[in-house]
């Protein structure tokens, strides 16, 4: 099949040309200045970038991976929802707590028609941040086996497990999550910036949300989030909505982070109601949950709990409101993550060769079209209606 579209966010740049697949291939891109092709689909202004990868997200459309009752298709509903955001990659973000990875397993050997799974993370539950807002809901204490157990009920799929490393036992698990191939995460954690490099020392490699959950910077305590920029190995997770993280300190953080543009990943935190409309929900991740207009996600507190506002409006802010160049933000949305965890070598990024992961967004970032390894997985036209039914009984105002 052959593509053509004015811009294709390439590794060698933006292209006016086409692009060429065959099966699940991209097999040419070539430019239309150097050959004219016949085009399948001619595309015109809309853009071409290469499929998003999410490594943290809870939930979209009211689909939540967490919610065991609902079985595998809460699974494969929420890998079709996130189709219609661009993502062509995910890891499902959940515990384990009641037996959450039976089912997202299950859904990645049975295979999904939206977003494939490339794995699972787990955000907690060893997390202890008391937050800006002073809600102190304690930690549970490290349990080595439970960890293990984790592991082992991830069947290998488990890549990444977040943690407040100043919790007893946290070297212990970071040293038994590495020894078997899984990456730790500096997460909801009161460390200091000193001690925060200590647990770097220690094996954490990924910064989950990088600024939110963590002591915050000032000229006489730097706090995590210090030492999570100033570290040259740490990669840095970071929600780029404008809401979370204020673009400011998003500008602060790509000048200061040494390499910013390859150590960056991009991520949405959505919870299961993102993409819905604003309103009031029950059943979230704290509680009831206020998704506003803006689209915060809030617990009647005034506590985040979570965005509602997927990757690509986080490049949108990026390219609209720091003016930042859209194949750089292509990088931090898609190839980025895909180096952390492994799969550079066929995904995140449009060349020769790679899986066909495109998404076609207009100039307005909105997703009109999404292809996961060649198949047409999302069309703005025939999939209107992707929101979980159910979720219409957690709406409460």
């Amino acid at each position: 099949m052959i593509l053509y579209s004015k811009k294709i966010v390439t590794e060698q740049g933006i292209i006016d040309g086409y692009l060429v697949f065959e099966n699940d291939k991209i097999v040419d891109i070539v430019r239309k200045d150097v050959e004219t092709l016949k085009a399948d689909m001619d595309l015109g202004d809309n853009i071409v970038i290469p499929g998003i990868f999410d490594t943290h997200n809870h939930g979209y459309m009211g689909y939540d991976p967490s919610n065991v009752e609902r079985g595998v298709d809460e699974v494969k509903g929420y890998c079709k929802a996130l189709a219609s955001a661009g993502v062509t990659s995910i890891f499902p973000t959940t515990d384990n707590e009641e037996g959450a990875f039976r089912n997202v397993v299950q859904a990645i050997k049975e295979g999904t028609d939206g977003a494939r799974i490339l794995g699972i993370h787990s955000e907690g539950p060893y997390l202890n941040r008391v937050g800006e807002k002073g809600v102190d809901t304690g930690h549970p204490e490290i349990d080595l086996k439970h960890v293990q157990d984790m592991i082992d009920e991830g069947e290998g799929y488990l890549r990444l497990v977040a943690l407040a490393p100043e919790l007893e036992g946290s070297k212990e698990m970071i040293r038994l999550l590495n020894k078997n191939g899984v990456r730790a995460a500096f997460a909801h954690s009161n460390q200091t910036y000193e001690e925060a490099l200590e647990s770097f020392k220690d094996g954490i490699s990924v910064i989950t949300h990088t600024a939110n959950v963590m002591a915050g910077l000032h000229h006489r305590n730097m706090g995590g989030l210090g030492a999570a920029i100033l570290n040259d190995e740490v990669y840095n997770e970071l929600i780029c909505d404008g809401l979370h993280v204020r673009n400011e300190m998003i500008d602060i953080i790509l000048r200061v982070k040494r390499d910013a543009f390859n150590k960056v990943m991009m991520i949405s935190d959505n919870v299961h109601f993102g993409g819905l409309k604003p309103g009031r929900y029950s059943a979230g991740p704290f509680g009831p949950v206020n998704i506003t207009e803006e689209g915060f996600c809030l617990t009647d507190t005034g506590r985040l709990a979570g965005s509602a506002k997927p990757v690509l409006f986080g490049m949108k802010n990026l390219v609209k409101n720091l003016h930042l160049p859209l194949e750089k933000v292509c990088v931090i949305a898609s190839l980025n993550p895909c180096k952390v965890y492994g799969f550079a070598d066929r995904k995140g990024s449009l060349r020769v060769g790679k899986d066909a992961d495109f998404v076609v967004i207009d100039e307005d970032f909105n997703c009109l079209y999404t292809f996961r390894e060649g198949r047409k997985v999302y069309d703005h036209d025939t999939d209107t209606d992707l929101a979980n039914p159910l979720a219409e009984n957690d709406r409460i105002g």
